[in-house]
């Protein structure tokens, strides 16, 4: 759904081609740059330097866009050897961890899934992503759809409504979720999000903190913690009722549920940056759409 590129810094050395890359990519897109290496935006702005066509407005106007690519470039944390040029680090990485294509000029790069950045539109295949899919409610599957989203991620919201720790249904996804979140680094924020219903919590053996402390713990690692939060409806207000993955790269939202169903099914969508925008202000302290019932932490007690 979410997918990681390579682009060679001194294909897109002009406007013309730099420009339709950086148009096409963004979570909303399901098309992330890799960050390979870590200085790969200097490797982009040497190439312009480098590349006597490309007008000086030119080189302004990709220095900017490049200042403000923070949600359209991932860093994960690939191993690069300075002293091997970027075409053969590459070719090291496809054998490794291959990366869904890797866009270039160079007819030195000997990969299959190569994309020659003056062929490039939105017709070709490895190119072309889907925005939505039909994906099994499997744990593995539905925590998948977000695995690149999450392990690139610094702030993390998961929300689910309806979420409720005492059924595995819930838990096993939601660890999957975890894992990948601590992949490569410690994220800044982790917080779940729910609903608080009366009628609900009346019907409980336990009431709802008490299972989460309980339940949640053992699918944290330890030394980590994570933030919960449990929202009601304000009055003549919204009510919290659609699940999303949200993080400060984007967001994917799940039709149906975070929580396994045997035999069943989900859509699972990107989200536009309007809605986006939308949900993750809905979900802020500051901004919130809701009311806010309880906030608490789960310190995890699982041993890695």
């Amino acid at each position: 759904m979410i997918h990681e590129f390579a682009v060679e810094p001194a294909a897109i050395d002009n406007w013309k081609d730099f420009r339709f890359v950086f148009d096409h990519v963004g979570v909303e897109h399901g098309r992330l740059i890799s960050r390979f290496p870590r200085k790969w935006p200097s490797m982009v702005i040497e190439a312009i330097e480098l590349n006597p066509k490309t007008r000086d407005v030119e080189r302004l106007r990709i220095v900017e866009r490049l200042r403000s690519s923070d949600t359209k470039i991932a860093r994960m944390n690939r191993s690069y050897d300075p002293e091997m040029s970027w075409l053969l680090n590459v070719q090291v990485q496809q054998k490794k961890n291959p990366f869904r294509a890797v866009v270039g000029r160079s007819n030195e790069i000997d990969a299959d899934n190569f994309l020659n950045i003056s062929e490039l539109d939105d017709t070709h295949p490895l190119w072309k992503i889907s925005h939505d899919a039909v994906v099994p409610r499997k744990a593995w599957d539905l925590a998948c759809c977000a695995r690149l989203l999450m392990q690139i991620s610094r702030k993390i919201i998961i929300i689910d409504p309806n979420f409720d720790p005492v059924h595995e249904r819930f838990l096993e996804t939601f660890s999957h979720l975890i894992t990948f979140a601590l992949d490569h680094h410690k994220p800044e924020r982790l917080e779940l999000h729910a609903e608080y219903g009366f009628f609900k919590e009346q019907k409980r053996e336990n009431d709802w903190k008490s299972d989460c402390l309980n339940n949640l713990s053992p699918t944290i690692p330890e030394g980590f913690s994570i933030e919960v939060f449990q929202w009601e409806a304000k009055f003549l207000g919204d009510k919290p009722h659609a699940r999303y993955i949200l993080t400060e790269f984007g967001g994917i939202r799940y039709d149906y549920g975070l929580d396994k169903g045997e035999g069943q099914t989900t859509d699972v969508s990107l989200i536009g940056p309007d809605a986006y925008k939308q949900r993750w202000q809905d979900y802020q302290l500051e901004t919130s759409a809701y009311h806010l019932h309880d906030h608490f932490s789960v310190t995890g007690s699982k041993k890695i």
